[in-house]
């Protein structure tokens, strides 16, 4: 687990505390124009997008194919709006570029997707996935010798999936220290 050593000025946490309000206007906005999307989960775990992005990730926007950056991966991908509105934020693409949010030419489509817009570690969609590319990310690094850190972010629903404690165990099994698995507990799943 990374924990942060180097202190936040109480006026960098006032900044950062109006950001998550930011976020989640930009994905009420981005899917109403879209005409369809999620809104639930991409609300929900804001905060922690936001921590993720401008606390605790080593990444540099102006370079998003960095070799030795943090890799992130949004197992929960039907949230990915909540993901991009983060990374607008942060500065990978123009906040502008929202309201393209799942349009058939976009770079921003409904389900994150590697192969359109820099800065995304890993596509995902099929719920329950995104712990074991993350296992091998993780794996990579050490093997490598390279110094990033891998985190997975996973929903409520997925959890259930046999595949994310199948992966657990594997992680468990190798000692992956660079691997952190967070869980956006909502209580939002669709089907109970």
């Amino acid at each position: 687990m990374t924990i942060l050593t180097t202190p936040v000025s109480l006026e960098k946490a006032a900044q950062l505390a109006e950001i998550p309000a930011r976020v989640r206007a930009h994905v009420l906005v981005a899917v109403h124009h879209a005409g369809g999307g999620h809104v639930g989960g991409p609300l929900s775990c804001a905060d922690m997008l936001v921590a993720f992005y401008f606390l605790i990730l080593s990444i540099d926007p102006a370079n998003p194919t960095w070799e030795a950056r943090d890799r992130f991966i949004l197992s929960k991908g039907h949230s990915t709006i909540g993901l991009y509105a983060v990374m607008a934020e942060r500065g990978y693409f123009p906040v502008e570029e929202l309201l393209t949010f799942d349009a058939i030419d976009s770079r921003l489509q409904g389900h994150p997707d590697m192969t359109r817009l820099p800065g995304l570690d890993m596509s995902s969609g099929s719920l329950g996935q995104g712990i074991s590319p993350g296992i091998g990310m993780a794996f990579g690094a050490r093997m490598r010798g390279m110094p990033f850190h891998t985190y997975v972010v996973i929903g409520d629903g997925e959890s259930q999936e046999g595949q994310i404690w199948e992966a657990a165990f594997v992680a468990a099994r190798y000692g992956l220290d660079n691997l952190t698995v967070v869980l956006d507990y909502n209580g939002l799943q669709q089907f109970g």
